[in-house]
C-alpha cells in the first residue's frame, strides 16, 4: 500500500510539472522553481513551492491561487493562501523569498490541470482593513 501512495506521488508529481507553464516575466512576483504536489496523511493534495520578487520595490499581500479543473476544463476547486499570514501587512522585498503550502480536498482522480495565479498590492496603496 505504501508502495503505491508513493507511485501515485511520483506520478502527480510529473503530471503537474508537466502540466505548469513558466510563470511569466512581466510580473512582479513569480514563482521560484516547481510547485511540488504531493498528497497528506488525509489524502488531500498538498502544493508546496515559493514565489518571490523581482522588482526592485517591496509588496505586500501576497497571495499564491490554485485553481483545479477536470478534463472538461471546469473548476473543481480553487484555494488561496497569503505567504504573510500572520500579518497581512508584511512586505516582500526585493529578491525575498517565501515559502508556502496549500492544501486542497478534491480527489486527485479527477484533477486534469492546475493552474497557479499570484496576487499581491504595491505597498504605496492604501493598506487592507485589519
Amino acid at each position: 500500500m505504501k508502495k503505491l501512495k508513493i507511485l501515485i506521488s511520483i506520478f502527480l508529481l510529473l503530471l503537474i510539472v508537466a502540466a505548469c507553464d513558466s510563470p511569466e516575466k512581466n510580473g512582479v512576483v513569480e514563482l521560484d522553481g516547481p510547485i511540488l504536489e504531493s498528497i497528506d496523511a488525509d489524502g488531500n493534495l498538498e502544493f508546496n513551492g515559493a514565489a518571490i520578487n523581482t522588482s526592485s520595490q517591496p509588496v505586500r499581500s501576497v497571495y499564491v491561487v490554485i485553481v483545479l479543473k477536470d478534463k472538461s476544463g471546469n473548476v473543481i476547486e480553487a484555494n488561496s493562501v497569503s505567504l504573510f499570514e500572520e500579518d497581512m501587512n508584511a512586505l516582500l522585498y526585493p529578491s525575498e523569498r517565501s515559502f508556502f503550502r496549500l492544501s486542497v480536498a478534491s480527489n486527485p482522480n479527477r484533477v486534469f490541470s492546475r493552474e497557479v495565479e499570484i496576487y499581491y498590492e504595491d505597498p504605496g496603496e492604501a493598506p487592507p482593513p485589519s
